[in-house]
């Protein structure tokens, strides 16, 4: 089971180290070529008001479809396909409903937020909700049935695709516009390519019972609800903020924040190749009543996140500055401060990306609702009081904070699901902890003569050779465990 599951993470992780180098080149090229702040500012916050109607479009259907296909696996093999059908089916339904909602209302809400230069985008946007959310059900689908290989195909033919086209639109003219273009031919693609390879491997209908398809779609309904409770605070919390910068500062505000958080978002990628490759291993764990194996699987990559995390988390307050100036240019210098306060976010978050989707799969998706409805009401409040007095840093402030004491909840929740070893984790904590010290007492030095790119890349060096040294030296983590299970 190891090395399946370490397999999976791997094919997961190159799939989204490549997503994660496209991304990377995409918002380098917009930011410091195609686009000015003002301009990057209003596309992400068209695409943040999208994002409200992508909740709308989904509604938990593909979470819950991937859960049932997960167990069907193991326990009823001939409902797969059922399970797999209905799902697509209730998606196309909510991004009908969405889509004749946003031809409906796109003016009034760009009016309703200030910034009516966006109702085209919106209306266009349709396009954009359907194409991603038809690309997001086939990935969690994917996830469901454990192709991992899959998972990253698709992945990287979505992003390569996005590389591509955002760029080639802009060039021909077609300004922000054109960006959203690409964004939808890019997504359009890799959900085509999904649909398609669900069809070929389960085009073959099993004879079951009208008894049995009902219970198919109504426990896909069910255990939606939870589900759609939990997507509508992950929505709130990281959309509010971006619309309520549009509302109270402008476009080179949610510029600042939008590149802050993105950047952010890249140092993620390991902890959510973990998360996705592992979790639905402990449906399967749960369904074969092996909690003990699961729990020590999820204390393995609780150990491996903070490890990673907090170190990395350090290392970004200290060259965030030079970081942004370097790379993305002067303009964009309101970013800095941004990263900075994400750092702590991203050890969060971490934690959120190993720990979410076990719940899910765990069958815990309604504690995990009322945890992350509850963060989100306070994120909007905190926004709120903080944005109109401190900008881009209330809103990061806000972030963290709610972010945080959503993650503490989580972490509780496993604890009570799980025979979790709280000391072994307390006590690994800790040695993290002195790790993240001994490295930031040599990185804080180095980086105030940090003034070009390559000296950048020479902190940075240091700092993770002196991190693997005092993993060497503590020894954490097993090592030659670890390289057995690798190779």
């Amino acid at each position: 089971m190891v090395k399946k599951i370490v397999r999976g993470i791997s094919v997961v992780f190159v799939g989204q180290i490549l997503g994660m180098l496209t991304k990377g080149a995409l918002i380098l090229l917009l930011t410091r070529f195609l686009l000015r702040p003002s301009e990057y500012g209003l596309l992400f916050l068209s695409i943040s008001v999208l994002g409200f109607a992508m909740l709308f479009a989904n509604l938990g259907f593909e979470k819950a479809g991937a859960k049932y296909v997960a167990e069907y696996r193991e326990s009823a093999p001939e409902l797969v396909s059922t399970a797999v059908r209905k799902t697509i089916l209730y998606n196309c339904l909510a991004i009908t409903a969405v889509g004749i909602g946003l031809a409906l209302f796109h003016s009034r809400i760009a009016t309703t937020i200030g910034e009516p230069a966006i109702a085209g985008l919106l209306l266009f946007g349709i396009g954009y909700v359907a194409a991603k959310s038809i690309k997001g059900t086939a990935v969690i689908l994917f996830q469901g049935f454990n192709w991992m290989g899959w998972v990253a195909i698709l992945n990287i033919i979505t992003n390569i695709s996005l590389v591509i086209a955002v760029p080639a639109f802009i060039l021909l003219g077609y300004g922000i516009e054109g960006a959203l273009s690409g964004y939808i031919i890019s997504y359009a693609v890799g959900g085509t390519v999904g649909i398609f390879v669900m069809y070929t491997e389960l085009y073959e209908r099993h004879d079951i019972s009208p008894e049995q398809e009902a219970d198919v779609s109504s426990g896909i309904l069910r255990y939606s609800v939870p589900l759609t409770f939990t997507m509508s605070a992950s929505v709130i919390n990281s959309r509010t903020d971006t619309v309520l910068l549009g509302v109270f500062q402008g476009p080179v505000a949610i510029a600042y924040y939008t590149l802050g958080k993105q950047i952010s978002d890249f140092l993620i990628t390991p902890a959510r190749s973990l998360g996705f490759a592992v979790s639905p291993t402990y449906g399967e764990q749960k369904a074969n009543e092996n909690l003990q194996q699961a729990a020590r699987l999820y204390e393995q990559s609780f150990i491996y996140t903070i490890l990673l995390y907090g170190p990395a988390a350090a290392g970004v307050v200290l060259v965030a500055n030079p970081t942004i100036e370097l790379i993305f240019g002067a303009k964009y210098h309101g970013a800095g401060p941004v990263l900075q306060i994400f750092s702590i976010f991203v050890v969060f978050r971490a934690l959120d990306t190993t720990t979410s989707d076990a719940l899910d799969f765990l069958g815990r998706a309604r504690s995990r609702a009322i945890a992350k409805g509850g963060s989100a009401v306070c994120n909007v409040v905190l926004n709120l009081l903080l944005i109109p007095r401190f900008g881009v840093i209330g809103a990061a402030v806000a972030t963290v904070l709610t972010y945080g004491a959503y993650v503490g909840l989580e972490l509780f929740v496993i604890a009570d699901e799980l025979p979790i070893n709280t000391r072994r984790l307390l006590r690994s904590g800790l040695v993290v902890g002195a790790i993240t010290l001994g490295m930031s007492a040599v990185v804080y030095p180095l980086s105030r003569a940090v003034s070009d790119i390559s000296s950048l890349i020479g902190v940075i060096a240091v700092g993770g050779g002196i991190w693997a040294l005092l993993i060497a030296l503590t020894d954490v983590v097993d090592l030659r465990q670890l390289y057995a299970t690798l190779t």
